[in-house]
């Protein structure tokens, strides 16, 4: 029986909890990032398309990037860039650099999201898969929960957005460091010179693996709709200050948290597709709770969506075992091209309408997800 690879299971959780810091520093900014460099939300929402689009760029070139490079490499350099970019947000005169390094830190998201889905499922025993990647993504949502939490807490002492962004910089430079531990030496091998210039598995696989990756992308689009504009919504619609607002923000990573700790202690024995589409339909609910009945349902739905992505994970590596570095670099690149429409829709629907009817498309891409998820096996019947 496989044994449990601890230093993939480590690493990988160390880089989950980077990205989801650096992930969600800007959310809870956006409004002060706005006036700052006074510009309107559909400009705005560029440094979220912008880093979309080279996320999409990083995730795509990923499956060839792995033939050639060992993952732990990759994984390093896209620690230190992240770093670099990161810098360069806090330092960016105006908002044409700011766009640049906007860019350069979906480079490096794209590749510090890909490397640990695929590092957990090829270093976790079978039995231990399901939860360890629940406790995977629970990382991100502990880095998401303290993200807007230390936003909060510096917008009180410094009311400069700029100061925001420093916080999260030293983390993917301790990543680095971190990645060159003698423990991570013997990391899973790249593709023999011999076989690189054979066509990759991925070309049998590719109908299932996109219409997968389509069902993952949609609920992410969701949950990162909710999760950067939640704090715009919040002060546009209850005339909340930065720090009630970002609040909410906190409360939102707290139900990720809890959602996904719960998964990680407890294997729930329901059918996986079955399970995606309940988390769903409680997310949908909330999401219209919270729009149209009272705000504190917003936050439920980081509850109720977090179980989401790690079991779709859990699905596509007990679907692709063959092929997992294609399956996931199609996942990541399909939801940073999702994320890419999303942020420029909801930037354009905001300033011709309102955020408030702006995120009712989260409901529509909750249905979409739901529907797609309960027709692959239509589809596919025949993968196992």
């Amino acid at each position: 029986m496989k044994t449990t690879i601890w230093p993939y299971i480590i690493l990988s959780y160390a880089s989950l909890f980077v990205y989801g810091f650096t992930e969600n520093i800007r959310g809870p900014l956006f409004p002060d990032i706005l006036s700052g460099f006074k510009v309107t939300d559909a400009v705005g929402s560029w440094m979220f398309a912008i880093t979309s689009v080279s996320g999409f760029t990083a995730s795509y070139s990923a499956r060839f990037l792995l033939r050639r490079f060992e993952r732990i490499n990759v994984l390093r350099m896209a620690a230190f860039l992240s770093f670099v970019s990161i810098v360069g947000l806090c330092v960016s005169p105006n908002f044409g650099v700011f766009l640049f390094f906007s860019f350069l830190v979906g480079l490096s998201q794209g590749i510090l999201a890909l490397i640990p889905n695929i590092l957990v499922p090829l270093g976790a025993s079978q039995v231990l898969k399901q939860q360890l990647l629940s406790g995977l993504h629970s990382m991100y949502g502990l880095a998401s929960f303290m993200a807007p939490l230390g936003i909060a807490a510096l917008s009180a002492l410094t009311h400069d957005w700029r100061w925001g962004l420093a916080l999260a910089s030293p983390l993917p430079l301790a990543l680095f460091f971190y990645t060159l531990h003698k423990s991570h030496v013997p990391a899973p091998k790249k593709v023999p010179e011999e076989d690189l210039d054979r066509p990759m598995i991925s070309t049998r696989h590719a109908a299932p693996q996109l219409f997968l990756a389509s069902v993952v992308s949609f609920n992410v689009a969701a949950e990162v709709m909710l999760s950067s504009r939640l704090a715009l919504f919040m002060r546009r619609e209850h005339h909340s200050t930065p720090q009630e607002a970002s609040l909410y923000v906190t409360y939102f990573f707290v139900g990720m948290l809890a959602g996904r700790l719960l998964f990680t202690v407890h294997k729930f024995s329901a059918p996986l597709l079955r399970q995606l589409s309940i988390s769903l339909i409680l997310t949908l609910l909330c999401l219209l709770a919270g729009l149209f009945y009272h705000p504190l349902f917003l936050p439920l739905c980081g509850l109720f969506i977090a179980p989401f992505y790690p079991l779709a994970i859990s699905f596509i590596s007990s679907e692709f075992t063959d092929d997992l570095d294609s399956a996931v670099s199609y996942m990541t690149a399909t939801d940073c091209f999702m994320l890419i429409v999303m942020h420029l829709f909801i930037g354009k629907m905001t300033s011709l309408f309102d955020i408030k009817y702006a995120l009712l498309a989260g409901a529509g891409f909750l249905v979409i997800s739901f529907i797609l998820t309960n027709t692959y096996t239509v589809f596919f019947p025949r993968r196992k």
